[in-house]
């Protein structure tokens, strides 16, 4: 278990790498969470049924800039199928319930989050988002 702002958090909060505009994404979408000013815009791209491509622009405290570079880092290549399994499993993991490690990989370097319940939301704006988008491909 690492605390919660430990270098490696630190690291993936300052990630450049996913943080730019998506021109030809098939769905954009908005995150804020009002109790901290974090604000995302996620582009996120579908090619059968798998993510190709997922980058973001926004700002935030450490905790939310770190769990969105975690969560691409994540998602990026999985089926549609397999990211739903892996948003389930992230909630587990937020409220304290047993979760599948191997399915999380990276992102459970941040399961501490669940002892900062006022920073959950911070955690849980990109998989939010993530998850507002994917209902929108599948409806659209």
């Amino acid at each position: 278990m690492m605390d919660l702002y430990s270098e490696v958090i630190v690291d993936y909060a300052k990630l450049k790498k996913y943080k730019k505009k998506m021109d030809d994404a098939d769905v954009v979408r908005e995150g804020v969470n009002l109790s901290c000013g974090d604000e995302i815009k996620l582009y996120v791209k579908v090619q059968d049924g798998r993510v190709e491509s997922l980058s973001f622009e926004g700002k935030g405290c450490i905790v939310s800039q770190a769990s969105t570079n975690l969560m691409i880092e994540r998602v990026l290549g999985e089926s549609l199928e397999s990211i739903h399994e892996i948003l389930k499993n992230v909630e587990k993991m937020v409220k304290g319930e047993e979760y599948d490690r191997n399915l999380l990989k990276n992102v459970s370097i941040m399961e501490n989050i669940r002892s900062y319940p006022n920073r959950v939301k911070c955690f849980m704006l990109a998989w939010r988002t993530l998850e507002d988008a994917l209902k929108e491909l599948s409806e659209g």
